[in-house]
């Protein structure tokens, strides 16, 4: 009985929010709140999860998106008060996902709590490859430089040489697909994802060749180079292939310091070099 009267209690604040009315969907928005709060206060935790993620839904369909994303921000906290990200829970939190609208600033903030959830509740140091996705997806098309890192925290080589093709289409945009390849690689092979590095090489090249673009570039054969070294316990050839192609390298900040940084430090044990003066300022105040 209590849990029939709890659903006809959300179904009348679903109503609420479908009314139209902008002071009936407030009212809504602070039961949802109130009633969420109050199931957690009486050790109910599941029922205020549920709660507040079909409340979120609820209110992103009906176009409340500041609505939805504060119930989305709580429903994450008391997931997190769980401790554990499981696999029904990482599904309801990309359902709410998907009612967000495609590229919104909201969204973009959803997912990145939802990853930073994903790394201390998850199973993956790195936090849940899926949601890594979907918000690598959504940065790409808002151009932000930061949707590298999470496709390749998010293991997906194909998607991104898809969305690479797709985005640079003339032939006479090769500089800006190989710019683009040689960021990807960077950021797989910081994560120490040789094999992941290795697949969107392949397919990268495959595509250049069906497509009938050259594969023989500088920045590609830069790529060709760097995977074949990064196999080898070499690194006096490492430190000779990245002064040879520095001039070429230094289009986006990120490169050489993914390759001088953590892609140096992981697969050839050469330590970054320290700043003298950094150094001895770091000395005195030890």
């Amino acid at each position: 009985m209590r849990k029939k009267a709890a659903l006809n209690k959300e179904v009348d604040l679903s109503a609420m929010v479908k009314s139209g009315n902008q002071e009936q969907a407030y009212e809504a928005l602070q039961l949802y709140r109130s009633r969420a709060l109050r199931y957690k206060s009486k050790g109910d935790i599941s029922n205020a999860i549920q709660l507040t993620a079909s409340g979120s839904i609820c209110f992103l369909e009906n176009e409340y998106e500041t609505a939805g994303s504060e119930l989305a921000a709580l429903f994450l906290e008391l997931v997190a008060d769980t401790k554990e990200m499981s696999e029904d829970l990482r599904d309801k939190s990309c359902e709410i996902d998907d009612r967000f609208k495609t590229n919104s600033i909201a969204r973009v903030e959803y997912l990145r709590s939802t990853v930073k959830l994903t790394v201390t509740c998850g199973t993956k140091e790195l936090g849940d490859p899926m949601i890594h996705t979907r918000l690598a997806e959504c940065l790409w098309y808002k151009y932000d430089k930061h949707c590298y890192y999470h496709f390749a925290a998010g293991e997906v080589p194909l998607l991104f040489c898809r969305l690479i093709f797709e985005r640079f289409v003339e032939s006479s945009q090769s500089d800006s697909r190989d710019r683009a390849l040689i960021i990807g690689i960077t950021n797989f092979l910081a994560l120490e994802n040789l094999r992941d590095a290795y697949e969107l090489f392949y397919q990268y090249q495959r595509n250049n060749k069906s497509k009938n673009y050259s594969n023989q570039t500088k920045l590609v054969q830069f790529c060709d180079y760097l995977l074949q070294t990064c196999r080898r316990d070499a690194a006096p050839l490492f430190k000779q292939l990245v002064n040879a192609y520095a001039s070429l390298l230094d289009f986006d900040e990120s490169v050489p310091t993914l390759l001088m940084g953590p892609i140096a430090i992981k697969f050839f044990n050469i330590k970054p070099k320290v700043n003298p003066m950094m150094s001895m300022i770091q000395t005195m105040l030890a």
